[in-house]
């Protein structure tokens, strides 16, 4: 029986209590982790969440009371995980590229205060111990993951092909047994890969329905974790590609899967 988990981002400010509701009730036996951000500013470029759109401050997630009064019932039924998830979520545009908040916020001198400020604010606004960080669009330089891990959190993401870690035996491990399922079973390495300072665990996209079934299939046949990512306003706004997900959810569960949240296959 491997453990199946949904990751859903982007959980800000703006978001509304009834779309939660409303998107999970199919699914109300499955816990869900979210991933907060806790100053959400503009990440409505194109491909990210619509409802911040024109934001051009920072909106504090705990102002929202109805939406913090909802998830802090979540956390109490157990039916629910808070990540943090950046800072502000906000992306730069930099010689006309455009960077997410955890790439250009390598020159950041003070980030590993930052992160420690909004992981112990969250985890005491939701009454909840935050162990897992999650960069906005999956993206981290390696002085943006050494300032994760220096806050005893774990990292819901996989090192990409550029080598953005400390280079160390056991990073170079790593990176080959990440590397070589990717080039022979061309999906994503889906276990625990732990690197004594923290431990890191990829959240496979939402593709397709085929897709999620095959990285499934994959996972049952090693005993691996899986990990989906899906974004809540992105299945509220896409009512087919939210009807797959739902089915492929049905048949995980069905072929012995269990719900659980991320922070707890980390520990």
């Amino acid at each position: 029986m491997i453990k199946i988990a949904i990751r859903d981002d982007d959980c800000n400010y703006f978001t509304k209590v009834k779309d939660l509701v409303d998107l999970y009730k199919p699914i109300e036996y499955f816990p869900i982790s979210y991933a907060v951000i806790p100053t959400v500013m503009d990440v409505s470029t194109v491909g990210n969440c619509p409802d911040t759109k024109g934001n051009s401050i920072p909106r504090y997630i705990g102002d929202n009371i109805e939406l913090c009064s909802y998830l802090k019932k979540l956390v109490k039924e157990k039916k629910c995980d808070i990540l943090l998830h950046g800072i502000t979520h906000q992306y730069k545009y930099i010689k006309d590229k455009r960077y997410a908040e955890m790439e250009w916020r390598k020159n950041d001198f003070d980030l590993i205060s930052m992160i420690s400020h909004w992981k112990n604010n969250l985890s005491k606004l939701f009454d909840y111990p935050i162990s897992c960080f999650v960069a906005p669009s999956n993206k981290i330089t390696k002085y943006g993951i050494n300032a994760v891990y220096k806050n005893n959190l774990n990292y819901s993401g996989i090192i990409p092909i550029k080598f953005k870690r400390d280079l160390t035996l056991i990073t170079i491990n790593n990176y080959i047994k990440r590397w070589n399922i990717r080039l022979i079973r061309k999906l994503p390495y889906p276990d625990i890969l732990n690197y004594k300072t923290h431990k890191e665990l990829n959240a496979c996209l939402l593709q397709n329905k085929d897709y999620l079934i095959k990285m499934f299939n994959y996972c049952n046949k090693i005993n691996s974790p899986m990990v989906i990512n899906v974004h809540y306003w992105h299945l509220r706004d896409n009512p087919q590609i939210c009807k797959d997900f739902f089915e492929f959810i049905e048949y995980a569960v069905h072929n012995g899967s269990k719900p659980t949240i991320l922070s707890e296959i980390l520990s």
